[in-house]
């Protein structure tokens, strides 16, 4: 079941539709559930996706499956606590405008909350600063971050040990892969050019030590 064929519910119907998934969309402008009609296989009702009138009629209690992905944060967190609360639908997805949504979409009942906003940021940031530092995962909300790091091959920390860095509580280096294996750096561990560092904890702390692992040695 798919709340919203917006730009990025559009897409996933699309998707689901050719990969023979029954699907069942509500979408409120009819626009858009005609083009649902002329080009992909589900069941179209049209009207707010907060309506809980329409919900009887679709069955939503037979879905495996639920999709909030409205524009509206408001619709997508009344849509999640209706698909667990009045239907127990066993797995929910929801999309958040606005990244301190996620929380709120959480407590409604959604299994899983994705801010676009904050992807498309990561994607970016991931593109500027590719060559050196790759954000593997972000979590906005409680201020936990996880890099991967490469060292310069003139970088400042080369031919030191790990128990220089002075490495925060609320930060971990997970493991340094190098050549074609990895390690769990001990406190003598010497770091080498081109070694990728994982780093993980809390946000600034992260960023704190991704920038000090980037640094070059001034000659």
């Amino acid at each position: 079941m798919i709340v919203g064929a917006g730009d990025i519910g559009m897409s996933i119907i699309h998707y689901l539709s050719e990969r023979g998934h029954l699907l069942t969309v509500i979408e409120k402008e009819e626009k858009r559930c005609k083009h649902i009609v002329d080009h992909a296989d589900a069941a179209i009702f049209k009207g707010s996706g907060d309506e809980k009138e329409i919900w009887k009629n679709l069955e939503a209690d037979k879905m495996d499956a639920l999709m909030a992905l409205t524009n509206n944060d408001k619709t997508n967190i009344a849509v999640c606590e209706m698909a667990k609360r009045d239907f127990g639908i066993p797995f929910v997805i929801a999309r958040a405008h606005q990244p301190e949504s996620m929380v709120l979409m959480k407590e409604a009942g959604a299994d899983i909350a994705i801010c676009p906003s904050i992807e498309t940021r990561r994607l970016f940031l991931n593109a500027i600063e590719s060559r050196t530092v790759e954000t593997l995962y972000e979590q906005a909300t409680i201020g936990f971050k996880l890099v991967m790091v490469t060292l310069p091959q003139n970088g400042a920390v080369i031919g030191k040990t790990r128990d220089r860095l002075d490495v925060s509580e609320k930060l971990s280096i997970a493991s340094v892969f190098r050549n074609d294996g990895f390690v769990f750096p001990s406190e003598s561990f010497v770091f080498k050019g081109g070694d990728r560092v994982l780093l993980l904890g809390s946000s600034d702390t992260v960023e704190k030590a991704a920038e000090k692992l980037r640094e070059v040695e001034i000659t």
